[in-house]
């Protein structure tokens, strides 16, 4: 069987030999699909915006970014993100942390502040 896999027959046809070149691509691109850099994650700046605009509505319409947001932690299990989000609404600072999943959806955890 070995023999036969690698050793070229003359006497086979040409489509016996692209057999063996197939099965190993698709092997190849099974293995790429499979890989966890294929998988869905959200990007950093699709993160940090998802955020901002959940920390915003949460502190009202007269809020602002005053300071961009930062990827603080990437869950590697889960593909999760840890966002913290820098908000002025009026006078008052705000850090609002936030969950941001594989498909750009934002989780709120917790708030700190206000400051002056």
């Amino acid at each position: 069987m070995f023999r036969r896999l690698f050793m070229q027959d003359k006497s086979a046809p040409a489509t016996r030999n692209l057999k063996w070149p197939l099965a190993a691509l698709l092997l190849a691109m099974l293995a790429m699909l499979a890989s966890p850099s294929a998988w869905a994650e959200c990007p950093d700046y699709k993160a940090k915006s998802a955020a901002n605009t959940l920390s915003k509505a949460f502190l009202g319409k007269n809020s602002s970014v005053f300071q961009p947001a930062v990827v603080l932690k990437r869950h590697h299990p889960s593909r999760q993100k840890e966002v913290a989000s820098y908000i002025k609404a009026g006078n008052q600072y705000y850090t609002m942390f936030s969950i941001v999943n594989g498909s750009c959806k934002a989780f709120f955890i917790k708030r700190a502040g206000p400051r002056y």
